[in-house]
């Protein structure tokens, strides 16, 4: 593939880094840990002590019927999820038993808790849940499945046709954002042109999604809406615009999805960014990759 911006009948380079995990959505499937600790604080749950308890004893606890009970045992499990404590071996048994969880669980904050965790394992036997989640009636349950189904491997069995579907979740922009984003992310056929739709969208966080999905396909209608967003100020305060920190981290996105796929043409964009940027760490990415795309 050349270095100059086309429409390429093929996507993507070799086993790339997933789009999810470095799009500036990626802050929003925030790790399991901090979600279960907001959610033991609201449910009044004021000290946590180490059970001593191990992986088996707390999945078994999670069907526990009492609400607090079972909150305190997804917040010892999510230790060994991060930890990656759990044997190999025992990791059937596990998403067996994650997977009944969340079959049986009338509490969608339950089943977010097990979408996360079967997400954090990256297991094909977790993908029956996984894709059954797709159709759960709460949103945020339907959200962090199809951003744990975007960071799978390639070629794994999802319900794509689910997927595509959301991304006319009207109402809905930050699903319709990570469906075509998990599309992106597998080389999905459907994913540029899906991207180059949502770049005439109304909905300006869309716009910018799409424009950052189009790099990878090194698609130059993308360029209008990247350099709208290299160009965007980090000072503005009106309610419902993005805040200084939402603007470096999708700065900084930008720049680094064309530093990945090492887009050439865009060269005096990121030049500019170098040299008139006041943010320090977007700066910085500028000039780093600036020295990529000129090697």
């Amino acid at each position: 593939m050349s270095d100059e911006i086309k429409d390429p009948s093929q996507s993507g380079t070799s086993a790339p880094k997933k789009i999810l995990e470095s799009s500036p959505l990626s802050g929003i499937a925030v790790p399991i840990a901090i979600v279960l600790v907001g959610g033991m604080i609201i449910f009044g749950v004021t000290k946590m002590l180490s059970t001593g308890k191990n992986h088996r004893d707390l999945v078994e606890e999670m069907n526990s019927k009492t609400f607090g009970n079972r909150w305190i045992a997804a917040y010892e499990l999510s230790k060994f999820l991060a930890a990656q404590k759990i044997p190999s071996e025992d990791m059937p048994w596990v998403i067996e038993n994650l997977s009944k969880v969340y079959q049986e669980s009338v509490d969608s904050r339950t089943r977010n808790f097990v979408v996360l965790a079967l997400g954090s394992l990256n297991n094909p036997l977790a993908l029956p849940i996984l894709n059954s989640a797709l159709d759960d009636e709460d949103p945020q349950v339907k959200f962090n499945a199809v951003v744990a189904l975007g960071n799978t491997s390639k070629g794994a069995d999802v319900k794509w046709d689910k997927v595509e579907a959301m991304l006319s979740s009207a109402g809905d922009p930050g699903l319709q954002q990570v469906a075509l984003l998990a599309l992106a992310s597998h080389d999905h056929p459907s994913a540029q042109e899906k991207a180059l739709i949502m770049l005439n969208s109304s909905e300006r966080t869309l716009r910018y999604a799409a424009s950052i999905v189009l790099i990878k396909f090194k698609n130059p209608e993308a360029v209008p809406i990247l350099e709208e967003i290299l160009n965007l100020r980090y000072d503005v305060s009106q309610s419902g615009e993005l805040n200084g920190a939402q603007v470096e981290a999708l700065k900084v996105n930008v720049l680094e999805n064309i530093e990945k796929f090492k887009l050439k043409d865009l060269s005096n964009l990121v030049q500019k960014v170098e040299q008139d940027d006041s943010n320090i760490r977007v700066n910085t990415k500028a000039k780093q990759v600036l020295k990529v795309l000129k090697n």
